[in-house]
C-alpha cells in the first residue's frame, strides 16, 4: 500500500485538503446562517420603522384636523366669555339702576 515516502506525502496532503474543505464548508454554513439572521432582523427593524412612520403620519393628520377644531373651539369660547361678560355687566347695570331709583324715591 504505502511503498514510498511520496505515497505518505500524498496521503497527508489529501487529508489536509479534506480537513480544509470540511472546515470551509462548516464556516460557509455558519456564515450563511448568520447572514440569514441578520436579514431577518433587518426586515423586522424595517417593519417596525414603517409602523412608526405610519403612526407619525397618522398623528400628524390628526393634529392638523384637530387644529381646525381647536380654532373653532377658541372662537366659541371667546363668544361664550363675551356673552357671560355682557350678562354680568347688564346685571350690574340693573342693580345700579335700582339703587338709583330707590335713592331718588327716598329723596322725594
Amino acid at each position: 500500500m504505502m511503498q514510498t515516502s511520496g505515497d505518505i506525502l500524498n496521503l497527508s496532503i489529501s487529508l489536509a485538503v479534506l480537513a480544509i474543505a470540511v472546515f470551509l464548508c462548516w464556516s460557509l454554513y455558519y456564515l450563511i446562517a448568520s447572514l440569514r439572521k441578520i436579514n431577518k432582523i433587518s426586515n423586522q427593524a424595517k417593519k417596525i420603522g414603517d409602523k412608526i412612520e405610519n403612526l407619525v403620519n397618522l398623528t400628524k393628520s390628526r393634529v392638523k384636523q384637530s387644529g381646525s377644531y381647536f380654532f373653532i373651539l377658541t372662537k366659541l369660547a371667546d363668544r361664550a366669555i363675551d356673552y357671560f361678560n355682557k350678562k354680568s355687566q347688564d346685571k350690574e347695570d340693573k342693580e345700579e339702576e335700582t339703587v338709583k331709583n330707590k335713592k331718588s324715591k327716598n329723596n322725594k
